[in-house]
């Protein structure tokens, strides 16, 4: 077992403090000038899209969306025609073994293949009883 010298101790702990100073630095320097993520854009003469993350992308000269607009929810109905055919036809067809497939297993397939947006595609259904 080779013993370090003192002065070589003393010197790793020199070195390991400039660093330790030195990405210490240059890190509370990219805190103080954090920024919020934009997207580049072609061109100039328009403001860039800001991304916050937990809200929807910030578009500027975007209309707001109307508060009775059900289009890409759970409440489209376009989406819930399409989940009702499906669960139907998928409810009434025989499996390989001759049974029918269960309220769930239906829903839960069908939600799959019509689902279009992020809401639609994640959220819970539960079947009425």
């Amino acid at each position: 077992m080779v013993s370090a010298s003192k002065s070589d101790c003393q010197h790793r702990r020199d070195v390991l403090k400039r660093i330790t100073f030195a990405t210490g630095t240059v890190s509370l320097f990219e805190l103080s000038n954090t920024k919020p993520a934009v997207a580049a854009n072609n061109k100039s003469d328009r403001e860039p899209t800001v991304y916050k993350t937990g809200k929807a992308p910030i578009v500027p000269n975007q209309k707001e969306k109307d508060k009775n607009d059900t289009s890409g929810t759970r409440k489209d109905p376009g989406f819930l025609r399409s989940l009702s055919q499906c669960k139907y036809e998928c409810e009434n067809k025989r499996g390989p073994t001759g049974l029918a497939k269960t309220k769930e297993d239906c829903l839960s397939e069908c939600q799959d293949i019509c689902c279009q947006t992020y809401e639609q595609c994640t959220f819970a259904i539960t079947p009425r009883i």
